[in-house]
């Protein structure tokens, strides 16, 4: 499981860059990938800390659909901090012709200070999905505090 994981990513990776996408990989972007099955979905946590930008006033998430094939449905990034849930989602793929859109879709917020955030990763059809997802924890200010993430399915 683990090797065909990396593997999905570094193809993933290889894609990108083939794709010549001018999409910026920093420290606070996670490459995944969700299998064949419909309800394949990635979870994880992102903790928001306090570091030099001050305490963590809320969570961003942003998600890029970067798969080259069609299928699979439209791609979605849930955040959930309790009792607040709030969706990310990459509606414009690709045109008519399947030609590539090259930007994220719009952001999605969910205000909470410091802590643990859940962010669910998934899909709506059947067929494989690569995606590249955003997350920053910032200030109230709009400054980067403390952001770490931690796998915790890998579908």
């Amino acid at each position: 499981m683990k090797i065909a994981a990396l593997k999905n990513q570094w193809i993933m990776v290889l894609m990108i860059a083939g794709l010549g996408l001018s999409v910026k990989a920093t420290a606070h972007d996670q490459i995944g990938t969700l299998g064949v099955e419909g309800n394949a979905t990635d979870y994880y946590q992102i903790i928001c800390s306090t570091d030099a930008g001050g305490v963590s006033d809320f969570l961003e998430v942003q998600i890029y659909d970067a798969t080259v094939e069609q299928g699979g449905g439209k791609m979605s990034a849930v955040i959930l901090r309790e009792p607040v849930a709030s969706t990310a989602s990459d509606p414009v793929r690709a045109d008519e012709f399947f030609n590539h859109d090259k930007n994220p879709g719009p952001p999605a917020f969910v205000g909470g200070g410091d802590g643990v955030y859940k962010v669910m990763v998934h899909k709506l059809k059947n067929g494989p999905k690569n995606y590249l997802l955003s997350y920053h924890c910032k200030s109230s200010v709009g400054l980067h505090t403390g952001t770490s993430i931690l796998l915790l399915q890998d579908q």
